[in-house]
């Protein structure tokens, strides 16, 4: 039995600094994952033109006019102009 838990000893002192980095990494990066999210929604909603979505994905107008009517992506329309929020257009291209 004494050599058991010199061996489980052993394996807890090496496996310790390993699970130590570990959890370093993890609460590091939720960490910087949570303050990202909160900076974006301190940041004013930012709206796209049609010919800047257009250019910014690299697509025609009629392709967006499908894709927004097939619901890929979401416009919003303020009056006769059309828009599209920056974090829909953002959402949509890491989609794609």
């Amino acid at each position: 039995m004494n050599n058991t838990n010199t061996i489980l000893s052993s394996l807890c002192a090496e496996a310790l600094p390993i699970v130590e980095n570990w959890l370093r990494d993890v609460i590091r990066d939720e960490v910087r994952r949570t303050i990202e999210e909160e900076r974006q929604k301190a940041r004013p909603e930012r709206y796209l033109s049609r010919d800047e979505v257009c250019q910014l994905i690299g697509i025609s107008k009629p392709t967006l006019w499908k894709k927004t009517k097939d619901g890929e992506i979401k416009a919003t329309t303020v009056g006769r102009r059309v828009t599209y929020a920056e974090s829909e257009v953002k959402r949509f291209m890491e989609e794609a």
